[in-house]
């Protein structure tokens, strides 16, 4: 058995409080716990205090003005099954049917997979196996396994909702001492598997916001199981919007950040597809063959947009 390290806990009930508590050194935000407390038992995150979601009120589906407002808090299996979610935005429930097993999704987040962590097969393991390595570039040591005579961290974006909700056009609300900011989906992300997310530290991601008029959307993920897995290869492919316009994608599970390519066809999309990723060995399968099944997987995401 892999014990937690000692921390302090609170729950908040004011969003401003929330904030003052992950200003501080060593704080993290804790919401469902499940990808934070196996990583914790890891030690990859050894924080001294978590400060938890559960007393903030961020939980709940609304329809305003055209969106569907979604709480951070709300959890995957709420999400999943709710009567609008599935008549509108039929791709943001198979995205969150697919993480992990229904156990996980009926404890898991939607925001909480907003900002998951970036992994890979030398990082996302027990200490005693990261040492017998050396350990990583993102936890304690000084070489990235992936890419030892690269400079950065290659851990992979592997998030199971984010290319869905990419494609629909979402929107996150964040909160802090500061106030109030929206910034699109598609902009919360770096290109580093070591600082992958464009949030402060002491800002809590209170809802997901999603237009529902919308283009049709699918979502795909191929994985060595068909349970608990995270993804070889994650897509979402849109179709043109309105009376024209491009094909589009997001892949994810291939880089540290989402990859988007575009092209005036659903054919031409597989091929950009198929050049622009560029994945590297961060899981067991190789990645030539993950490479391979971007094109295929994009391809066949983008029949079911039009079936």
């Amino acid at each position: 058995m892999l014990p937690l390290s000692r921390f302090d806990y609170q729950a908040p009930t004011d969003l401003l409080d929330a904030s003052r508590l992950l200003s501080q050194p060593g704080s993290q935000l804790i919401a469902g716990g499940t990808d934070l407390l196996v990583s914790m038992k890891h030690r990859l995150f050894e924080p001294t205090l978590l400060v938890s979601t559960r007393r903030l009120g961020l939980r709940g589906i609304t329809e305003s003005g055209g969106w569907l407002e979604i709480g951070a808090a709300t959890t995957l299996r709420e999400v999943a099954r709710h009567a609008t979610v599935n008549a509108r935005l039929p791709a943001l429930a198979a995205a969150c049917r697919t993480v992990a097993t229904p156990t996980i999704q009926a404890m898991a987040t939607l925001g909480g997979n907003l900002v998951l962590d970036t992994r890979c097969m030398y990082y996302n393991q027990p200490a005693g196996w990261r040492a017998s390595l050396g350990y990583c570039l993102k936890r304690e040591g000084t070489i990235c396994h992936v890419a030892p005579k690269g400079r950065g961290c290659y851990a992979t974006h592997a998030a199971d909702t984010v290319p869905a909700l990419w494609l629909l056009g979402a929107q996150a609300e964040l909160v802090s001492v500061r106030g109030v900011r929206r910034v699109n989906v598609s902009e919360m992300y770096h290109d580093d598997g070591m600082a992958w997310l464009r949030l402060e530290r002491d800002e809590v991601l209170t809802r997901v916001l999603v237009p529902l008029d919308t283009r049709a959307v699918c979502h795909r993920k191929l994985r060595t199981r068909q349970a608990i897995d995270y993804a070889q290869v994650l897509v979402a492919v849109g179709g043109p919007a309105g009376r024209g316009g491009p094909w589009s994608a997001v892949i994810s599970s291939v880089s540290s950040r989402p990859m988007y390519v575009e092209a005036e066809s659903r054919e031409a999309l597989a091929e950009a597809a198929f050049k622009a990723c560029q994945p590297l060995s961060t899981h067991m399968a190789p990645a030539t063959w993950r490479k391979k099944m971007v094109r295929v997987e994009v391809a066949r995401a983008a029949a079911q947009v039009l079936g």
